[in-house]
C-alpha cells in the first residue's frame, strides 16, 4: 500500500502481506500502541525534506536486498499524525530471520539523520538555501518538532556466507506522548558475496588537520577513521602513514591503492622549477620506498607517485620532466596525474602511467584511446566541473551512488576524491538541527567533506557518503556479471555515459536485481 506524500520514487512496492509486523506471528515483537506517530519507508537514495508539510512518497514496509559482505541502507521516517510535538522518540530493531538463520542486531545499525543548513548559495551550480540531510548522528533518542519529520538510517551489514533466502523482521519505534509503531523489514540475501578488496581502486585524501582539531590526532584514532573510510569502499590512501604496519592495517581491510608521494604543485607555491635539493629529497624518498615495498609486490599496480596536480598548460613541460625523473629512480614506480585541463591528456601523452580525470571531462579529454594504447583511467568529481553528478548538499543522494555505476560504464580502474574531513569554519560535531557550516571550502555546499566529527572522537558517516559505498557495492554485481561472461548489458538501462543516467532510484533497484538473479543463474 502506497502513501502518496512526494515527488520523488522509493523502494517498496509489497505492504500488508509480509506478517512480521503482526504480533500472532511472533510474540516478540512490541505490540503497538494506539497514538499519534506514523512510520513509513523510504529508500535511501532520496534526501527526505525536513518540512512534513512537503510531498514525499512512502511506503507501509521496507522491502531490500543484499549480497553476503554488503551494507544496505534503507529509511524510516517517523511523523506525527498531526501537528503534534513527539517527545522522547526511540528505537530498536529485531534480528531479521529465515529458516537458514538469522542476522543479529549487532549487524544492524539506527542512526538519525542530522540536517545541515546552507547558508550562502554555491558556486558555479543550482543552489539554494535550506535545511539538507546528510550527518547519520548518534543518538540515543530525540524530539520531533511540529511540523517536521525525523528519518532513521538504517543500515543491515550481511556477513559473507549467510545463506541465500528471505530474512524478516522489523523497526520499532516508541514516543513519550504518541504511542509506538512498528515498520516490517524484508531483505532478500542473494546467493553470493562480493569482495572485501574492492576491484576498482578508490582513493581519496584525509585532512591531517582536521583530525587534529576535533578530537585529536593519535594513531588508534586515525586506524578508527580509516577504517570507517574502508567500510565505506572509499580508501584513505592519499594521505596514509607509509609504514608498514598501517598500511597492512588498511591493506587487511580493503585498501587497494596509495600515494607513496605528493610532487610539489609549483603553481601554488608560485615557483617556475624544481630545485636540484627538492629533486634529490625526492630521489632519497622513493628510492627508501621501492627497497621496502617493492619486496612485498606493493609497487605493482597498488602504490603511485602524484605527479603535480592539476598542472596549467604553462607547467606541462615540468610534469613531463618529473614523470622521467620519477622513473629515473625505478621504472616500476606508477605515476598518476591529475588534470583539470581535458588537453592536457593528449598533450602529455607517455608521461603518465594512470590518468586522473574528472567525469565531466571523460568524454572530451580523449583519455579512452590513452587507456587502448595500455594507460590507466581514473575518474574523480570535485568542485568543478560543478555538473551532476556532484555531491553538493543540493544534487540528489542518488548522484553519490551513480558513481559506481559511472565507473562500471566507462571502463575506468579508480575512483579519486579530493578530501572526506575539510571540516575548516566549524568548532564541534553537527546536530539534529544545525550547528555545522555547510561550506568549508569556498561556496561549495559540501564540497571537500563526506563525513563529520562525532561526539567521544567516533567520526560520523553521511547521507551521501554511505549512497558512496552502495553505487561501489553495485559495482561489484556488475564486475561479476561480467566476469562470468554475462552479455545482457544491463547497465545501458541505467547510464549511458559520464553524465548521462537515470536519477530514478526505483529503475536502479530493478536492474541491480535483476543483475543479483542473473549472477545466480550463471553461479549454478
Amino acid at each position: 500500500m502506497k502513501k502518496l506524500v512526494s515527488i520523488t520514487l522509493f523502494i517498496c512496492t509489497c505492504a500488508c502481506t509480509l506478517m512480521t509486523g503482526c504480533k500472532e506471528n511472533d510474540p516478540d515483537i512490541p505490540s503497538p500502541e494506539a497514538g499519534k506517530i506514523t512510520l513509513s519507508a523510504v529508500s535511501a537514495m532520496v534526501k527526505v525534506p525536513m518540512a512534513s508539510y512537503v510531498l514525499l512518497e512512502t511506503d507501509d514496509t521496507v522491502k531490500i536486498s543484499a549480497a553476503g559482505g554488503e551494507y544496505e541502507s534503507f529509511q524510516v521516517v517517523v511523523a506525527s499524525v498531526d501537528s503534534t510535538v513527539l517527545t522522547g522518540v526511540r528505537w530498536s530493531v529485531s534480528a531479521l530471520k529465515a529458516k537458514a538463520g538469522e542476522i543479529g542486531v549487532d549487524n544492524i545499525t539506527v542512526n538519525p539523520v542530522g540536517y545541515v543548513q546552507t547558508t550562502v548559495l554555491g558556486s558555479g551550480y543550482p543552489s539554494s538555501l535550506g535545511w539538507w540531510p546528510d550527518p547519520l548522528l548518534r543518538m540515543d533518542n530525540l524530539d520531533i518538532a511540529t511540523l517536521e519529520r525525523q528519518p532513521l538510517w538504517v543500515t543491515v551489514y550481511v556477513p559473507r556466507k549467510t545463506p541465500a533466502g528471505t530474512y524478516t523482521g522489523y523497526v520499532h519505534v516508541e514516543s513519550d506522548n504518541a504511542g509506538s509503531a512498528n515498520i516490517p523489514v524484508s531483505l532478500r540475501v542473494w546467493g553470493f558475496d562480493i569482495p572485501l578488496t574492492p576491484s576498482i581502486k578508490t582513493l581519496t585524501w584525509v585532512n591531517s588537520t582536521s583530525l587534529k582539531n576535533f578530537g585529536g590526532d593519535t594513531r588508534e584514532m586515525r586506524k578508527a577513521y580509516y577504517e570507517l573510510l574502508l567500510k565505506h569502499r572509499l580508501g584513505p590512501g592519499g594521505q596514509v602513514e607509509l609504514d608498514e604496519e598501517m598500511l597492512s592495517f588498511c591493506i587487511e581491510r580493503g585498501m587497494n591503492a596509495f600515494i607513496l608521494d605528493n610532487i610539489l604543485n609549483l603553481k601554488r607555491v608560485n615557483q617556475n622549477s624544481y630545485t636540484d635539493a627538492y629533486k634529490e629529497s625526492l630521489r632519497t624518498r622513493l628510492s627508501d620506498y621501492v627497497n621496502k615495498f617493492g619486496p612485498r609486490g606493493w609497487l605493482n599496480g597498488m602504490a603511485y607517485v602524484f605527479n603535480y596536480d592539476e598542472v596549467p598548460q604553462s607547467h606541462w613541460p615540468l610534469a613531463k620532466e618529473m614523470y622521467s625523473f620519477v622513473k629515473s629512480v625505478s621504472p616500476d614506480l606508477k605515476v598518476l596525474q591529475c588534470l583539470e585541463n581535458p588537453a592536457g591528456v593528449a598533450a602529455l601523452a607517455g608521461y603518465a602511467d594512470t590518468w586522473d580525470i574528472y567525469v565531466a571531462q571523460y568524454e572530451q579529454s580523449g583519455v579512452k584511446y590513452r587507456v587502448e594504447q595500455g594507460d590507466e583511467a581514473w575518474l574523480a568529481i570535485c568542485c568543478w566541473p560543478s555538473v551532476r553528478p556532484n555531491l553538493f548538499h543540493e544534487y540528489p543522494a542518488i548522484d553519490g551512488r551513480m558513481l559506481g555505476w559511472i565507473c562500471f560504464q566507462t571502463g575506468v580502474t579508480g575512483f579519486e576524491y579530493w578530501s572526506p574531513n575539510l571540516w575548516q569554519g566549524n568548532f564541534g560535531p553537527p546536530g539534529l538541527r544545525g550547528g555545522w557550516k555547510a561550506n568549508t571550502f569556498n561556496n561549495y555546499n559540501g564540497d571537500g567533506y563526506l563525513t563529520y566529527p562525532g561526539p567521544d572522537n567516533i567520526h560520523l558517516s553521511s547521507v551521501r557518503l554511505a549512497n558512496f559505498r552502495d553505487g561501489f557495492e553495485d559495482y561489484e554485481y556488475l564486475y561479476l556479471l561480467k566476469k562470468l561472461g554475462d552479455k545482457t548489458n544491463l547497465i545501458q538501462q541505467v547510464v549511458t555515459g559520464p553524465t548521462s543516467y537515470s536519477s530514478d532510484p526505483k529503475l536502479l533497484y530493478k536492474v541491480r536485481e535483476s543483475a543479483a538473479k542473473r549472477i545466480e543463474e550463471l553461479m549454478k
